[in-house]
């Protein structure tokens, strides 16, 4: 790949700022199971030692009543939408002016604060929406966090030598049929599920994980992410 050519920065005469006080960046997560929820919930909780700063803060946002099975992609949207007050109860989008008055999250400064949706790219019939969940979202301000192939490959490099498994193999992430990649992992199985398991002991997908099991292995996973 071509290395860009940047401009290097001018110095900030940060002299002119003596007194103020940086704004507190919120990140709202929506995802879309139990696993990402849990992980982003233990990121958040452990902000200290994770080295966080203290300008930027974490808020999971849990699924409203009623919406706790939503997890295609375009109703994680629709969610963001209706909790920062660009749609109504009903789905109507929400005049500018009066976003504030029907944005359901406390202090939610929509100038500086960041909404995330996260899901896997390999979740069915994504395929057919994918277009309008991007122009739905960049319309809106909704970064978009896709996992590809899905939130184990993260979970994944949190352990060591990420090296010694095939790229193809991961991104192409079979399922265990008639035991032909795991001989004493359930065929419903997929490649990746079976690797965390593996290196995680207990992990099964779509339960919340043990957090503690990735907290001190966080640095690895994102070294290894480089890769």
């Amino acid at each position: 790949m071509k290395k860009l050519n940047l401009r290097n920065p001018k110095t900030f005469d940060y002299t002119k700022e003596a007194g103020a006080i940086p704004p507190r960046i919120r990140f709202y997560c929506v995802s879309e199971g139990a696993t990402e929820e849990s992980y982003f919930f233990g990121v958040r909780n452990n902000r200290k030692e994770l080295h966080i700063k203290n300008d930027v803060y974490i808020e999971v946002v849990e699924k409203q009543e009623g919406q706790e099975t939503l997890s295609h992609p375009m109703q994680l949207v629709h969610a963001c939408l209706l909790q920062m007050g660009h749609i109504d109860d009903n789905g109507d989008p929400v005049p500018e002016n009066r976003r504030q008055e029907y944005c359901k999250w406390e202090n939610f400064d929509e100038k500086i604060d960041r909404v995330c949706v996260i899901f896997d790219r390999d979740y069915r019939n994504l395929e057919g929406s994918i277009g309008t969940i991007f122009e739905i979202c960049n319309n809106h301000g909704i970064k978009i966090v896709m996992s590809n192939p899905n939130f184990e490959l993260w979970l994944l490099m949190h352990f060591p030598n990420i090296r010694q498994y095939t790229p193809q193999m991961l991104l192409e992430n079979k399922k265990n049929l008639r035991h032909q990649l795991f001989k004493d992992a359930s065929s419903n199985k997929k490649y990746l599920e079976i690797l965390v398991s593996q290196n995680a002991e207990g992990y099964s997908k779509g339960s919340k994980l043990v957090f503690e099991r990735f907290l001190r292995l966080i640095d690895t996973a994102v070294e290894q992410a480089e890769l």
